[in-house]
């Protein structure tokens, strides 16, 4: 059985609209640089092998959000976004907090 194909749906956009995808397109395209810089640095944090490394690997591979998992750790997405790049490490709490979060359990071993 053949997968359906999406239908496309058109029509004009108002002024109002125009400007606001207008304003998007700006914002976007102001951030683009930044983003682009950090992206090799998310990605050499991510690949250490450290703890705070597997915790990096471990909220890429969560199906939570961002936010959701900051809000779970108590911090900013923002200081959860510098830690994914190294440009932020968090306190030994937080690092608790967010290893929780991540379903991760602290156990000696044997």
């Amino acid at each position: 059985m053949a997968e359906p194909k999406a239908r496309r749906i058109t029509r004009e956009l108002s002024v109002e609209e125009q400007a606001r995808l207008k304003d998007a397109r700006a914002r976007i395209a102001a951030e683009l640089p930044d983003l682009t810089a950090r992206d090799p640095m998310r990605k050499e944090a991510r690949e250490e092998v450290t703890l705070s490394g597997e915790l990096r690997r471990a909220v890429h591979a969560s199906e939570l959000s961002l936010s959701a998992i900051a809000a779970q750790a108590g911090v900013t997405t923002l200081h959860l976004d510098e830690f994914l790049t190294g440009e932020w490490t968090l306190r030994s709490d937080v690092l608790d907090r967010l290893a929780g979060a991540l379903g991760f359990r602290l156990q000696r071993a044997s």
